[in-house]
């Protein structure tokens, strides 16, 4: 006689398969029209994290030399800083601008999948399931993918690489 599973045993499976990165494998298909545009936030990921690491060098330059009778000296140490504090700020702007971006196209895109293909079902799969439920499960997993593309990719792989060169 089969054992079936108890409803507690299905929600942990469902949680731990939730957790696998490998699921993020399925947005492919979504993600790469914006090859260019993912580049792009690459590239300012990688310059705003080489600028943070240059940072705290140029406000210790600044620091050393404070107290110098050589003002040149100090002049330009405190004006190189504040040139790499307004390069990072310019440069997080304009990554968060092209994930934001990336994030919401990508969402969009997904949407209209999901919009096509509920539309195509059969009746019988709405008289098992409610429509509120259905909305509400789009609702919620295009948000978590909007904030893991928006977001959490960009700031885990900042600090990676921060931790790297750090």
């Amino acid at each position: 006689m089969a054992r079936t599973p108890t409803p507690a045993l299905t929600a942990k499976d469902e949680r731990e398969k939730s957790r696998r990165i490998g699921a993020l494998a399925a947005l492919t298909p979504f993600l790469s029209p914006y090859r260019w545009l993912m580049a792009a936030a690459g590239g300012a990921l990688v310059l705003t994290a080489m600028i943070s690491l240059t940072l705290p060098l140029a406000v210790r330059r600044v620091i050393d030399n404070f107290g110098t009778s050589e003002t040149e000296l100090l002049d330009q140490y405190f004006v190189a800083a504040l040139l790499i504090a307004g390069l990072l700020a310019v440069g997080t702007g304009l990554r968060y601008a092209l994930v934001t971006r990336l994030g919401e196209r990508v969402v969009a895109d997904i949407r209209r999948a999901v919009f096509d293909r509920v539309v195509g079902m059969s009746p019988s799969f709405y008289e098992r399931i409610m429509t509120g439920e259905v909305l509400s499960r789009i609702t919620t997993d295009t948000t978590l993918i909007l904030s893991v593309i928006g977001s959490s990719v960009s700031i885990a792989l900042r600090n990676f690489l921060i931790f790297i060169g750090g």
